[in-house]
């Protein structure tokens, strides 16, 4: 038999490596180099000594939400000198995508309460990451600005640092503050699946497209998702959902829910009804939610800048955008907010983002719905197919602006004179008795049914269960085994 081969010493392991092809050599080293986990980024963010508090939170709430939120990054607060005003170095170290993500929530946290749309901020990273952010010929930069509209500037030369530390480049990035998070993740090589969310609109309607509900036919309703700190989320619902209930009762709105849980920090309160009831709404969970504040650990100056979303209608969207976005621009610049208009279409309808202190984005709302209007009266109510929760088409006819449900039902065309009756007799009986409309549709207006004829009975569901037991008998007055 044949024995054990002797084991390979490593010059042998060497020599057979070597005298492998280099195309597969080159492959396993690549593979290597994959499988290796990706290098940890170091970024400073400079923000002013008089800002500093808001971003440690109460005994250091606000770190600890900025490290759970992003992953785990690791956060260094520079201590306070002499001049409690100067800058202060805030060091976040982790991987690209975290350390964006934590760099816009130290950058929120430090502009709470300010009325700030757009900040200049002062970014510090090492000197060797210089040549990746800029990119070939500023390919990165320009990739960063297109999508997601913050502007980074590099400065020429590193900036001078103690003895025996690594060189620092100086970045000046202006934009609003997740937006600059997304932007500097971009910059440092993450994809563009680790950008958060807000407020950048090319991933809003992903979170949030399951939870667009269906529109009612009353054409004076609007949905708004007004959005809050996840953490707030149960100051607002209240004991076994005791809140919501009142709110929905003082308000009168048809609709009043919290979304499901993501893997966004922010819950989404969705409230449907007149612009007026959703207002009002929307005050009423401002006011829970800053209620709860203390009990989360969080200053209430966080909520002084809020976010809504106003779904809508995409034959209407146009209008509201205006001439090159000049509609847009004119209510910007009479609420004083800041407005983004989704590209994403849900239930058709289109997500326009409002994010400013509350009363400018009432007021912002109040200026998106008075556009609605005059546009409505213009073109006329907006004629689609109903749908249901779950996207299934819904036939519904409307009288006297009221929502009716609809059944439809098959019988053979023989058996069409029985029901119509001498003079429509037949037919007049069912509308009377069982207090729905009744149509019988022609051949013509039915043609794919070319032996039968189509009943169509509009109204409430009891009614329309009394018109088919009725069209039944009338259709098939002999046979038994016929529904009550």
């Amino acid at each position: 038999g044949y024995g054990p081969l002797p084991p390979s010493s490593s010059s042998d392991r060497a020599d057979s490596s070597e005298r492998r092809p280099q195309a597969i050599r080159d492959k396993e080293r690549e593979k290597d180099k994959k499988e290796e986990p990706p290098e940890p980024v170091q970024l400073t963010v400079l923000i002013p000594g008089d800002s500093i508090a808001r971003v440690i939170g109460k005994a250091g709430a606000g770190l600890k939400l900025i490290r759970e939120s992003s992953g785990g990054v690791k956060i260094t607060v520079q201590e306070a000198g002499d001049d409690r005003s100067a800058p202060r170095r805030v060091e976040l170290t982790g991987q690209p995508g975290n350390i964006g993500a934590a760099a816009g929530l130290v950058l929120q946290q430090a502009a709470a309460g300010q009325g700030l749309l757009s900040l200049e901020v002062a970014i510090l990273i090492p000197n060797k990451f210089t040549g990746q952010i800029i990119g070939k010929g500023g390919e990165r930069l320009k990739l960063v600005r297109e999508t997601t509209g913050v502007r980074i500037q590099v400065d020429r030369d590193p900036v001078e640092t103690k003895e025996g530390a690594e060189p620092e480049r100086m970045l000046t990035v202006t934009g609003a503050p997740t937006a600059i998070g997304n932007g500097l993740a971009l910059a440092l090589g993450a994809g563009r699946a680790a950008l958060t969310g807000e407020p950048n609109l090319t991933d809003l309607a992903a979170p949030t497209h399951s939870e667009v509900h269906t529109m009612p036919d009353d054409p004076e309703a609007v949905q708004v998702h007004f959005v809050i700190p996840g953490r707030l989320a149960s100051a607002v619902v209240g004991r076994h959902g005791g809140n919501i209930r009142e709110f929905t009762e003082q308000t009168g709105c048809s609709r009043i829910t919290l979304s499901s849980r993501t893997n966004s920090a922010d819950r989404r309160f969705i409230c449907i009804g007149t612009l007026e009831q959703v207002q009002q709404a929307e005050q009423l969970i401002h006011e829970a939610a800053t209620g709860g504040t203390d009990a989360a650990g969080m200053d209430r100056d966080s909520l002084d800048q809020v976010t809504a979303i106003f779904w809508i209608p995409v034959e209407l969207s146009g209008a509201v955008i205006g001439r090159q976005g000049a509609t847009l621009g004119a209510i910007r610049e009479q609420s004083g907010v800041k407005v983004q208009f989704g590209k994403e279409e849900v239930k058709c309808m289109r997500p326009c983002m409002i994010i400013g202190p509350l009363s400018a984005v009432l007021h912002a709302q109040s200026l998106v719905y008075g556009i609605l209007v005059k546009e409505q009266a213009i073109k006329g109510p907006i004629k689609r197919p109903a749908v249901d929760e779950a996207g299934s088409e819904v036939k519904r006819f409307r009288s006297d602006g009221l929502p009716q449900e609809t059944t439809k039902l098959l019988i053979p065309s023989r058996s069409a004179g029985a029901v119509i009756g001498r003079q429509g007799s037949g037919l007049g009986r069912i509308r009377e008795h069982c207090g729905v409309k009744v149509e019988m549709l022609t051949q013509a207006q039915a043609p794919q049914w070319g032996e039968d004829r189509v009943v169509v009975l509009q109204g409430s569901r009891e009614g329309r269960q009394l018109a088919i037991a009725s069209v039944l008998q009338q259709a098939f007055p002999h046979e038994d085994g016929l529904p009550a």
